[in-house]
């Protein structure tokens, strides 16, 4: 990974742009101590036109390194040429102020410490060799023409040791300030990798994690977080959590995790409370990982759905097989048995076997209520085919079901779907009613965009500790029946986003669907 947020370093060129308006500042203070007069009435500068000819020199070279700052100079050479005219400038204004007398050559060290701190070890060593040059080339010039004096020889020493001094204690102190911008370059980044890694963590938790400190203000928080608290901000205070930091607080800043559950804006979250380990003296905080129960509840049908697949798998390989040889052998047993009471065990054995089939298929079904295909279904047409099936398996029940249905009504569902949880409530409807002409209905009605699709029978209906369990698996009232038809439906129902729930009193049970339109 990258690391951003670094701060960048200062870059040669701008070193050297620097150094550059360090000359112009000393080039106006040297010339403004020309205008002044010290308290014998001589000027602070010596030199008169002299000086004058060297600062416009010196002002021509200032303005020389700012326009070949973006040269094709190589960053060495330019700084070597600039000391090295740097040098020979401050040591022609010795000259005009006293010679070593002066203290004009003290200017040599602030330019040495520039080129230690901008240059390597030999470098700086060199700058300070042609600055020690300089000086007892000027001292034995002076020497030449009996203008030096018993003690210059001796200040040039001095000055020429100042000045290698200077120039490897600001390389030293060079050295070490570019190593440490080195090591923070790289824990720098290493904390960008580090905080960009943490995130990419805290972004793929699937609970909802938030931080705050004591005060109740938000620190930090993942997408997940967001579904539960809308427009959240760092630094905001979150009312709704607010509550569990100051139980947090009243209870003296536990260490241990501890079990929450809170209401949040209709959702109850549930989760832990982790307080954060910091350092004494430093805010405390606690980190909140939740989840809602209605996800999790979500989740846990997804992994029983998950489950039962495997199991119906196994159910159509392990039982199905074996029931049918069962059912083959019982039939033909049949055709060649004359006995009545062995045609009585035969019919017993055969209409186990149908019923454990059944049972089979049940679960398959169920296995299979995710393969939904949704699709516009004109009722009127879908249900007179439905009871033509359904009166072909129950002869009986010919012309004593009743639709009550509106005109032109469609509804959006999957209709492999729609046929079997209606068979299925058709069924039950038939088997608790009176059987008579109408005491079975179907009736149809619109409510905003739904669809509410009723199976009435004249039953006495479900008792009422019951109507709790009666959408349960393997729960049921009476004995032939297997105990999923009425959960297979639900499953069925909630498969193409639709609700099926029983409405007492009497025998009245409810599927409702979004309508469909053209």
């Amino acid at each position: 990974m990258r690391p951003t947020g670094q701060p960048q370093a200062l870059s040669p060129r701008a070193a050297l742009l620097f150094v550059n308006g360090f000359r112009a500042l000393l080039l106006l203070v040297l010339f403004l101590m020309s205008l002044l007069s010290g308290s014998d009435g001589q000027s602070l500068i010596a030199g008169g036109p002299r000086f004058y000819l060297w600062s416009a020199a010196y002002l021509a070279l200032v303005a020389g390194w700012f326009l070949l700052r973006d040269g094709r100079l190589g960053h060495t050479l330019q700084l070597t040429l600039a000391i090295a005219a740097d040098i020979a400038m401050m040591v022609l204004l010795m000259a005009m102020n006293d010679g070593l007398h002066g203290g004009f050559g003290l200017l040599l060290l602030p330019y040495l410490a520039t080129a230690g701190l901008l240059s390597s070890g030999r470098y700086a060593l060199f700058y300070a060799a042609i600055a020690t040059l300089t000086l007892f080339g000027y001292a034995g010039v002076e020497y030449q023409m009996g203008a030096a004096r018993s003690s210059d020889l001796f200040y040039s020493a001095l000055l020429a040791m100042a000045c290698f001094m200077t120039a490897i204690a600001t390389w030293q102190l060079g050295r070490m300030a570019r190593a440490s911008e080195a090591l923070a370059a790289r824990r720098g980044g290493e904390i960008a990798n580090l905080n960009h890694l943490n995130e990419l963590i805290l972004q793929s938790q699937r609970d909802a994690v938030v931080v705050l400190d004591e005060g109740g203000h938000l620190r930090q928080f993942n997408l997940q977080a967001e579904r539960y608290f809308s427009r959240l901000q760092r630094g905001q205070l979150l009312p709704e959590l607010l509550p569990l930091v100051q139980r947090w607080r009243e209870n003296g800043y536990p260490a241990l995790s501890t079990f929450v559950e809170h209401s949040v804006r209709g959702r109850q979250l549930v989760g832990r409370l982790v307080p954060v380990p910091v350092p004494d003296g430093e805010l405390r905080g606690v980190v909140l990982f939740m989840r809602d129960m209605a996800d999790m509840a979500e989740e846990a049908k997804r992994i029983k759905l998950a489950a039962l697949g495997r199991l119906t798998a196994n159910i159509a390989h392990e039982i199905r097989n074996p029931l049918a040889a069962i059912s083959h052998a019982g039939d033909l047993l049949a055709e060649d048995e004359a006995d009545p009471a062995r045609q009585r065990l035969l019919r017993i054995m055969r209409d186990n076997s149908r019923r454990i089939n059944g049972l089979v298929e049940d679960v398959l079904t169920l296995g299979r209520r995710d393969r939904v295909k949704r699709e516009s279904i004109e009722l009127a047409p879908f249900l007179a085919q439905l009871l033509e099936h359904f009166t072909m398996a129950q002869p009986e029940a010919a012309g004593a079901i009743r639709c009550e249905l509106p005109d032109g009504c469609k509804l959006l569902f999957d209709r492999g779907h729609l046929a079997q949880v209606l068979g299925n409530l058709l069924a039950n409807a038939w088997r608790h009613g009176s059987r008579r002409p109408g005491s079975v209905r179907l009736q149809a009605g619109v409510a905003e965009d739904c669809l509410i699709l009723r199976v009435i029978d004249d039953g006495p209906g479900v008792a009422e500790a019951d109507q709790s369990h009666l959408f349960e698996p393997f729960f049921t009232t009476d004995s032939a029946g297997s105990g999923l038809g009425l959960y297979i439906a639900r499953e069925l129902a909630e498969a193409n986003d639709a609700r099926l729930d029983y409405s007492p009193p009497g025998g009245v049970f409810r599927l409702i669907g979004h309508l469909a339109y053209d």
